[in-house]
């Protein structure tokens, strides 16, 4: 008895002792956007997830649509992508923000135009007592999401008479998946993990 009392007091201390190395989940952020407008502009944003909420404004980060003043013609091709990474993110914030997405072609108009694109999310959001610059990091979390971003372009001209457009802005949406996208994702995933077991059983 007292071999079996000692031997659990020995693996209490191990399980107290030994330092966990469980990382948490990424938050999917299920609402919320975060809105660039003028090509100088910081972003400003208010997301949320389960159980999480943060929101701020900071100084202008790594756009492409703001970079090298933005002129854009008639079947150019331009993207969604973004990041946005310390100060940008504002107030005692730290991390980092990437949206990526498909490109997109723009149409000729006469008018402004309002262009859409789906776009993948994923950050880390730091906080800290003051600024993250300095320090202390006080809690991190990882975020994982995605949604529509809208853009907004300014119609113009040239002065021999060609269309052009300038950024005006862009807001990136947050967006639950739709149940048909999981589904199908689900049946594909359940489909590949059918044909691994397949494969795995004929090569036993």
């Amino acid at each position: 008895m007292a071999r079996i009392f000692s031997a659990l007091c020995t693996l209490l201390l191990i399980v107290v002792l030994t330092p966990s190395t469980t990382q948490a989940d990424p938050v999917f952020i299920t609402s919320g956007s975060l809105t660039v407008t003028g090509p100088i502009g910081g972003p400003s944003y208010s997301i949320s997830g389960n159980n999480f909420s943060a929101g701020g404004s900071g100084e202008r980060g790594g756009l492409v649509l703001q970079s090298g003043f933005f002129i854009s013609s008639p079947g150019s091709v331009i993207n969604v992508f973004a990041f946005f990474g310390g100060s940008s993110l504002g107030g005692n914030h730290g991390g980092g923000f990437t949206f990526t997405g498909p490109p997109i072609t723009v149409p000729f108009s006469l008018t402004n135009l309002t262009l859409t694109s789906p776009f993948e999310f994923s950050g880390t959001l730091l906080t800290c007592p003051q600024s993250c610059f300095f320090g202390p990091v006080v809690s991190r979390v990882d975020l994982v999401g995605g949604g529509t971003a809208t853009i907004e372009l300014i119609a113009g001209s040239t002065p021999n008479g060609s269309r052009v457009f300038t950024f005006r802005s862009i807001t990136y949406n947050f967006e639950v998946p739709e149940p048909a996208s999981i589904l199908l994702l689900g049946g594909g995933l359940a489909a590949l993990g059918a044909r691994l077991r397949h494969r795995y059983r004929s090569q036993r």
